[in-house]
């Protein structure tokens, strides 16, 4: 497997993260599996069972790739939706051996990659096309984001310093032509791509600056003159 520099770094962060996230979800119990989530609608149980889901939708991504025929992460909306819902209320060893049998399956299908499907284009749910090695980072940032999603203590905060850059260029380099703000850290030398001149500059620490980026955190201790934009939707 000869796999690009960046991508192999984040791809030598999977298992770590992984073993993180069920590290905190093996405290649940039967009963904590249908609490709330940080996600509105979703329960603990809802955000185990997409974490297991996405690992096998990103098998299907390997495949195109490997083979150059066509295979959607999903089959459509509806039957993501559905799939997760059917294994939201399972008991919390299922849901453990869910996630580990699934991440294994997807840790495999990165060992038969060869050199040029990393290359290969892809895309993804939101018709977004990329190259396969975005498969790796996508991975890294649905075990963070998710992880601290379950809302049991573990913030962006606890994400090691290298992904939580890593994954701040993958959601930020996705970020539309006419999304015209700058991310730099104030911890670290990270800072998003240039922009054109007159872009708004947000500064804070990375993980101040990645829960806001997706999504999860109100922004309130960056730092910017006038009001904080609505961050892009990263899927």
């Amino acid at each position: 497997m000869v796999v690009p520099p960046q991508t192999s770094r984040l791809l030598a962060e999977l298992p770590s993260a992984n073993r993180r996230l069920l590290a905190t979800a093996a405290r649940l119990t039967d009963a904590d599996v249908l609490r709330p989530s940080l996600l509105p609608r979703w329960t603990l149980g809802h955000v185990l069972s997409h974490v297991a889901r996405n690992a096998d939708a990103l098998v299907n991504l390997c495949d195109w790739a490997l083979t150059g025929v066509r295979k959607p992460m999903y089959v459509s909306v509806e039957a993501r939706e559905s799939d997760i819902e059917a294994g939201a209320a399972r008991p919390i060893a299922v849901q453990l051996q869910d996630i580990q049998a699934a991440e294994a399956r997807l840790l495999e299908r990165f060992e038969d990659l060869p050199a040029e499907a990393w290359a290969a284009e892809v895309t993804w749910p939101s018709g977004t096309t990329r190259t396969a090695d975005q498969i790796v980072a996508a991975r890294l940032n649905e075990l963070e984001v998710h992880h601290v999603d379950l809302g049991l203590g573990y913030t962006f905060d606890d994400v090691p310093a290298g992904s939580r850059e890593a994954l701040l260029t993958y959601v930020t380099t996705r970020w539309p032509d006419d999304f015209n703000a700058v991310l730099r850290s104030s911890d670290s030398t990270w800072s998003s791509p240039e922009r054109p001149a007159g872009a708004r500059i947000i500064t804070g620490g990375t993980a101040a600056l990645l829960g806001w980026a997706l999504g999860r955190t109100d922004g309130s201790t960056l730092t910017l003159e006038g009001t904080l934009p609505e961050p892009p939707p990263w899927g």
